[in-house]
C-alpha cells in the first residue's frame, strides 16, 4: 500500500502540535491571510509550531513580515529539505494555503503519512473531499483559515478522523 498504516496526526501527545506548509515563496502577499490566521490562533493562546517549507524570491520579505507581526518565535522557514518526508512526518496538520493549478505531491505524501489536511478551496486537487479528507477554507479570508485550523488543533479526534479518511482515500 502507498499509505502508512499508522497516522502521524497527534500521535505523540507529549509533542507540541505542528502545522506544516510546503509552497514556493514567490508571492508572499498570497500568504498574508494565512499568517493573519496563525497570528490570531497564537494570540488566542494556542500553542503550536508552524514550519514553512519553501524558498523563493520573497523569502526575505516573508521573514521580515513574520518579525514585524511577532510570529518569528513560532514560525520557522526551511528550504525544501531532502528527504522532505521527514518534515512531513513531523506534521500533525498539513496546510495547502493557496489554490494550485497542479497536483500537490506534498499533500499526497502528507495524506499518506496520516497528517490531517487543511486546504483552501479552488485549485485542481482531487484529493480534497471537503469535510472528509480535509477541512477547507477560503484562502482570501483569514477568519475562515483560522476557523479551519482551530477545528483541527482543538479537536484531535476530528483531526485524526480527517487524517485517517485522507489515508483511506489515497
Amino acid at each position: 500500500a502507498f499509505a502508512e498504516t499508522d497516522i502521524v496526526c497527534f500521535a505523540n501527545p507529549s509533542r507540541m502540535p505542528s502545522v506544516v506548509v510546503a509552497c514556493p515563496l514567490n508571492h508572499v502577499g498570497r500568504l498574508m491571510h494565512f499568517f493573519d490566521a496563525i497570528k490570531a490562533l497564537v494570540d488566542e493562546g494556542r500553542e503550536f509550531m508552524t514550519v514553512i517549507m519553501g524558498s523563493g524570491r520573497e523569502d526575505r520579505r516573508l521573514r521580515k513580515h513574520l518579525v514585524s507581526i511577532g510570529l518569528s518565535p513560532s514560525v520557522t522557514i526551511v528550504p525544501v529539505l531532502n528527504p522532505w518526508l521527514s518534515v512531513l512526518a513531523a506534521a500533525d496538520i498539513f496546510v495547502q494555503p493557496q489554490p494550485s493549478r497542479s497536483f500537490s505531491v506534498f499533500m499526497l505524501e502528507a495524506m499518506a503519512l496520516g497528517a490531517a489536511v487543511a486546504s483552501c478551496t479552488g485549485g485542481v486537487d482531487n484529493l480534497i473531499v471537503p469535510g472528509k479528507t480535509a477541512v477547507t477554507f477560503d484562502p482570501a479570508d483569514g477568519s475562515s483559515i483560522r476557523k479551519a485550523l482551530a477545528q483541527l488543533l482543538d479537536d484531535h479526534a476530528l483531526a485524526r478522523s480527517v487524517a485517517r479518511s485522507g489515508q483511506d482515500h489515497i
